[in-house]
């Protein structure tokens, strides 16, 4: 007998969609087959899914959880985030130690896990490791034994040198050159945020000359320009080392075109996207409390929304991620300059529900497209993938069922799960919604409740990441 069977669905991968029947055993896809085929055989639980995409759970390679960079960007925690993240039909997230300055690269990664371990979480996660500031070439020597520990993605940013909000971040190229000679070795992924600092810093001082620091004009302090100069320096440096490169929260036309210039000539480069950067237009900063809908880099207009989606379309970009940061809404509302504002989003919940809407639903992305990006795509990247990101025997078990049909709308306070007093997704509908999340065979959310068992989560480590 199986544990469990899900059965009368269309079972989707990052290529098909198929009319397939799933079964279970010990928390692994033991047999895919044809409707009924495992009838006899029979289960524990059966899941109807008649009518529904059966889709690989989601996995979510860009959130922050017990994270605090300044007194304002205090992030909720991992039980929290986790348990929004199921709710919205992602069963595995990527999380991010952090090591600051000094501090031994190694020595973070355990901190981070140790935390992490000791709260009740509701998925299983992976872990990448940011470097901060003018860390030490130790750390580089470091990777090696990061990688073999399951930790094989490393983070840096070109931005934040000494913003009054986020100061101490940034790294200098020749720090990052440096890593990328370390995960070309081992068998890493370097990513970057990427943003050119002395642009914005010109950019800042211009707009406090004219008196138009306030952070609605954050558009021209931090203009489309400062994301392709430091993707261009970061692509080259990916090039001349055969490191791979990832490019978190790309948010720009142009900057789809560098990746996309740089692939043609074989760097293994790749973009990810966030939802908010796809529906969020920057006019809203201009509205009472804006500074809600700010992050970094900050919403850009529909020519670049609109080369963001048919990035999507085409394969231009990889990945689908929410960039999940929860700041409390006082301070949130702190900022309001264009060098003091707070970043962060309430969004890991909605990332799933809100790219099927106006992706699928709205735009006609095809369904292997959708699994291909909140799914396939940053299980291959982030070297996982086998274990998560696809239905197949020897699969864990994390199984959406998405509902075309449904209609919802998200109400602060009533159907969102994050530990934020508010959200930007308030009032916001979507046609279609994760009905079902199932992680390891075991049914977490079902029909609008929860019915799994606590405290299940665990760490998945990574292994050297697929290039494509």
């Amino acid at each position: 007998m199986y544990d469990l069977i899900v059965t009368n669905g269309l079972v989707a991968d990052d290529r098909t969609v198929q009319p397939l029947d799933i079964a279970v055993k010990d928390e692994k896809i033991v047999a895919v087959g044809t409707h009924g085929q495992f009838t006899e055989t029979g289960a524990a639980t059966v899941v109807d899914a008649a009518g529904r995409y059966v889709l690989p759970g989601g996995i979510d390679s860009h959130v922050h959880y017990d994270l605090q960079i300044s007194e304002a960007m205090k992030a909720q925690s991992s039980e929290a985030g986790s348990r929004a993240g199921l709710w919205g039909g992602t069963t595995t997230y990527i999380d991010f130690s952090i090591s600051w300055g000094e501090e031994d690269l190694v020595e973070s990664i355990q901190s981070k896990m140790d935390k992490t371990n000791s709260q009740n979480l509701y998925s299983d996660y992976a872990l990448h490791a940011i470097m901060t500031g003018n860390w030490p070439q130790s750390n580089a020597d470091r990777i090696r034994e990061a990688v073999s520990g399951g930790v094989t993605s490393f983070k840096f940013f070109t931005t934040f040198g000494g913003s009054e909000a986020i100061g101490g971040m940034m790294t200098d190229d020749g720090r990052i050159y440096s890593a990328m000679l370390e995960t070309e070795k081992h068998g890493g992924i370097v990513m970057v945020h990427c943003e050119d600092d002395c642009i914005i810093d010109y950019n800042v001082r211009k707009l406090y000359s004219e008196g138009r620091e306030h952070f609605s004009n954050i558009g021209e302090a931090r203009p489309p320009l400062a994301e392709e100069a430091a993707i261009r320096r970061m692509l080259l440096l990916s090039q001349r080392t055969g490191s791979p490169l990832y490019i978190v929260h790309v948010s720009a036309k142009e900057s789809v075109e560098a990746i996309g210039e740089f692939r043609e000539k074989g760097t293994h480069a790749f973009g990810e996207v966030l939802h908010p950067n796809l529906v969020f237009d920057p006019e809203l900063y201009k509205k009472p409390n804006g500074q809600r809908y700010m992050n970094y880099p900050p919403n850009k207009s529909i020519e670049h929304r609109d080369a963001l989606w048919a990035a999507c379309q085409d394969g231009s970009l990889h990945t689908l991620a929410s960039d999940d940061y929860t700041i409390p809404w006082d301070n949130k509302m702190m900022g309001d300059t264009v060098d003091n504002v707070t970043g962060g989003t309430n969004s890991v919940e909605t990332r799933m529900s809100v790219f099927w809407s106006e992706g699928v639903r709205a735009r006609t992305l095809s369904v292997p497209r959708f699994v291909e990006l909140t799914a396939a795509n940053p299980a291959r990247l982030f070297g996982i993938y086998g274990t998560k990101g696809v239905l197949r025997p020897g699969a864990d078990a994390d199984i959406v069922i998405m509902d075309d049909g449904f209609t919802h709308t998200y109400k602060q306070g009533e159907n969102l799960h994050s530990d934020c007093d508010y959200s930007n997704w308030d009032g916001w509908d979507v046609n279609g919604l994760p009905v079902t999340t199932i992680l390891r065979g075991n049914v977490m959310i079902d029909k609008g409740e929860f019915v799994g068992p606590q405290n299940v989560g665990r760490f998945v480590p990574a292994t050297t990441p697929e290039t494509f």
